[in-house]
C-alpha cells in the first residue's frame, strides 16, 4: 500500500469518526431549545420528531403515563388542544451521555390571570433521541 493510500483510508475513518459523533449526539443546548420551543408553538410533529419508537412518557404530577408514538402522540396533541398559549421556557440544561435533565417554567394568562409553574423533565436519550421523559412538577 502506497502513502497515498494510506494518507486516503486515514482521511476516510476521521470523517466517519467525525460524521458519527454529530449524528450521534444531536441532543445539546440547541436542540433541547427547540424541543420545547416546538411545545410552546404547539407543533406536534416537532415535539414528536425528538423521540425514540419506543418513547415511554410520563407526567408525574398528573398520574399520565403514555408508551409508543401513537399514545405519546395524543397525550402532546391533548396538552397543544389544552394548553393553546402555554409557553415553555427552558431554565437550565444538564446534558450527559445517555441523559438529560431540564429546569423549565411553563407560563400562560395575562395580568390578574397570569401563572407560572416550575417543573423538571428528565430524559433517557438513545441514539440521540428521548427513549424517556418523566415531567416532575407541582400542580397546586
Amino acid at each position: 500500500m502506497t502513502t497515498r493510500h494510506l494518507a486516503f483510508f486515514g482521511i476516510l475513518i476521521l470523517v466517519c469518526t467525525v460524521s458519527y459523533g454529530v449524528a450521534a449526539n444531536t441532543i445539546n443546548d440547541e436542540s433541547m431549545q427547540s424541543y420545547y420551543a416546538a411545545w410552546t408553538k404547539g407543533d406536534v410533529d416537532g415535539v414528536m420528531s425528538y423521540f425514540t419508537d419506543d418513547i415511554v412518557y410520563a407526567d408525574v404530577a398528573t398520574g399520565a403515563r403514555s408508551s409508543g408514538t401513537t399514545e405519546v402522540r395524543a397525550f402532546v396533541q391533548k396538552f397543544v388542544d389544552n394548553y393553546a398559549g402555554v409557553k415553555l421556557a427552558v431554565a437550565s440544561i444538564t446534558i450527559g451521555e445517555s441523559s438529560a435533565a431540564v429546569e423549565w417554567v411553563m407560563s400562560g394568562g395575562t395580568g390578574d390571570e397570569a401563572w407560572s409553574i416550575p417543573g423538571v423533565c428528565v430524559f433517557k436519550i438513545v441514539d440521540g433521541r428521548f427513549s424517556s421523559a418523566t415531567d416532575y412538577w407541582n400542580k397546586e
